[in-house]
């Protein structure tokens, strides 16, 4: 019996078609077009067309074909009005086809409306409008709702896929620091925002709930509520959003700051009504009691910052939902890594802050099953020597692009001087590396093995583009701006000792720091006159971070320099938005 390859097909119709010209291999193209099925073949229907137009000596009925084909493929995919651009231009050299009528009668549309003149030069379609929205910051598209074009509307439509509410003001910084200026003065306008969000967060529930359409636009939702309210205006705005929830039919994205009873109201309401959410973020701001959280079948980012708490809830969820977790975030300085229960080995990000004890797994859990991390950040106080387990798995973790440890103490028995010569080995000649923070603290540096040898590996790093490490006393700072990678665009320095003179320290690194540097970052560092150092000595900065405070770089096309004191709501709500803006989005991991 003889045997049919399927290929020997393929390869037949290739050569015989090699044979043809140009315009004949399109006659071929449009005669298999007829055939294609219309289901999933939008993306090869539209090549296929937009090859065939571009060929020369095309009769003009087989072009018409072509159109007709393309019209009912947009049609179908939802594209109408490209589909009617197509349906118009064959009207237009054959007013009298039947097929055209065919589709104006069954899509139900106007042939005046087809045949009617554009008043001005030709128009992009809503579809192509959208795809240029897409890749605009969200700044620009706050703008673009004050034009009178359908760019307003589909700006809205984006704008409004992340929604965060704020129904309770939110405490400033610290009086006694006095380390930002309050962007709206006095108590009288801090009242005055605060209202202003009451009055907006009520205008977009009820939007929600009166409109299913901007409702079904919604992809992301945040909701801040940290502070106590003695007010009934909390319950009340509570009441909104429980009965807004279910409207939110296309829900993927959520994060709630509130007291326990608020986040365990939304997550029963969005278990009930069947939410596919594939991102969950919770802050409680109180301690007392667990938070019960319903079995949500497609989460696959689950991230919780807390304060005290048994956890017991919390690790049942991690532990039912191991198997679709992708990216994991635990903060709370209570809590053990729980390695008996996470399925390290799915995970692509993961960030733990907590504690690390002398029986704890973590490190060996992490190195030895991890494989598929992209991104791993450690945070907390050391009360082990993982170093060993740092030197038996020094080729693992491959497609590690983000690299973050941060010891906030060591315990006074520990001391383990091999651990940052350990993780620098680990990460050494790592090329697919683009951000990687090392942080310890002054008075433990050396029971962890760091001093200035430390930056020794940055330039075997060579594609970094994020650098957050603890700026030795023993290391010059002339020397210091020549080992940071040539690639790196944010940069936070933890000063452990402060310079004499903070100019002097600041000219002398500059000689040395990449040229493309957007943002700089110190801590420990007192500056007298940021301006000045600004000025003289980096060109393509763009912010600065001194300590908590934030400023943003302006330079006038004329090279006069300001500066920009960042308010505090800006950098603790608003921080992603800005550095976009700004082209600072390296600088993301600096700012938290």
């Amino acid at each position: 019996m003889s045997v049919f390859n399927p290929r020997i097909l393929d390869a037949s119709i290739r050569d015989v078609t090699a044979c043809l010209s140009d315009t004949q291999k399109a006659d071929v193209l449009l005669h298999a077009l007829h055939h294609l099925p219309s289901e999933g073949s939008r993306v090869i229907m539209e090549n296929a067309i937009q090859s065939f137009l571009q060929v020369p000596d095309v009769p003009p009925a087989d072009v018409a074909k072509a159109l007709l084909l393309r019209a009912k493929s947009r049609l179908a995919a939802g594209y109408r009005t490209s589909a009617q651009q197509d349906l118009l231009f064959v009207l237009s050299s054959d007013p009298a086809n039947q097929d055209v009528e065919a589709i104006i009668q069954s899509e139900h549309l106007r042939r005046e409306m087809l045949l009617r003149e554009p008043v001005g030069p030709p128009r992009f379609s809503s579809e192509v409008w959208r795809e240029i929205a897409l890749h605009l910051p969200k700044r620009d598209l706050k703008s673009l709702l004050l034009v009178p074009h359908a760019l307003s509307r589909i700006a809205s439509q984006l704008i409004f896929r992340e929604i965060d509410l704020h129904f309770t003001a939110s405490p400033g910084p610290p009086r006694a620091d006095n380390k930002y200026k309050d962007a709206h003065g006095d108590r009288d306008e801090q009242a005055e925002l605060d209202a202003w969000h009451y009055r907006r967060s009520a205008d977009i529930l009820t939007r929600i709930l009166v409109d299913p359409v901007f409702a079904s636009h919604v992809r992301s939702l945040s909701v801040y509520a940290i502070v106590s309210d003695a007010s009934h205006i909390l319950a009340f705005k509570t009441g909104m959003l429980i009965n807004s929830l279910p409207k939110l039919s296309n829900l993927r994205s959520v994060h709630c700051s509130g007291n326990r009873e608020l986040i365990n109201r939304m997550l029963e309401t969005m278990c009930t009504s069947n939410h596919r959410l594939h991102s969950l973020s919770l802050n409680p701001v109180n301690r007392s009691g667990d938070i019960d959280i319903p079995p949500f079948k497609h989460i696959t980012h689950f991230s919780i910052t807390a304060e005290g708490g048994s956890g017991t809830s919390i690790n049942d969820f991690i532990s039912q939902s191991h198997n679709n977790l992708r990216s994991l975030v635990i903060k709370n300085t209570s809590w053990k890594f729980p390695a008996d229960i996470i399925s390290v080995r799915h995970l692509t990000i993961l960030e733990f802050e907590g504690r690390f004890s002398a029986d704890s797994m973590v490190f060996s859990e992490i190195l030895s099953t991890g494989y598929q991390l992209e991104s791993l950040t450690l945070t907390g106080i050391l009360e082990c020597a993982p170093s060993a387990t740092f030197r038996l798995h020094k080729t693992s973790l491959p497609f590690l692009t983000h690299f973050a440890f941060k010891i906030v103490g060591v315990h006074q028995h520990i001391t383990d001087r091999d651990l940052v010569p350990a993780i620098l080995e680990f990460l050494r000649d790592r090329k697919d590396l683009r951000s990687f923070h090392l942080i310890v603290p002054s008075v433990d540096h050396h029971c962890v093995g760091f001093d200035a040898s430390a930056w020794g590996v940055l330039p075997s790093l060579i594609n970094l583009r994020s650098l957050w490490i603890t700026f030795p006393s023993d290391l010059s700072p002339s020397l210091a701006g020549w080992l940071i990678p040539r690639s790196v665009r944010a940069l936070t320095m933890e000063i452990m000792a402060q310079p004499v003179e903070d100019v002097r320290f600041i000219n002398q690194l500059c000689l040395g720091v990449p040229p493309l540097l957007k943002f700089l970052g110190m801590t420990n560092f007192p500056i007298r006159s940021l301006i000045n150092i600004v000025d003289r000595s980096f060109s393509k900065l763009r912010l600065v971070r001194i300590d908590e405070s934030v400023w943003s770089v302006i330079r006038s096309d004329d090279g006069s320099l300001e500066i920009e004191q960042w308010p505090y709501r800006r950098i603790k709500y608003y921080t992603a938005a800005w550095l976009e803006s700004l082209e600072c989005e390296e600088a993301i991991q600096h700012m938290i």
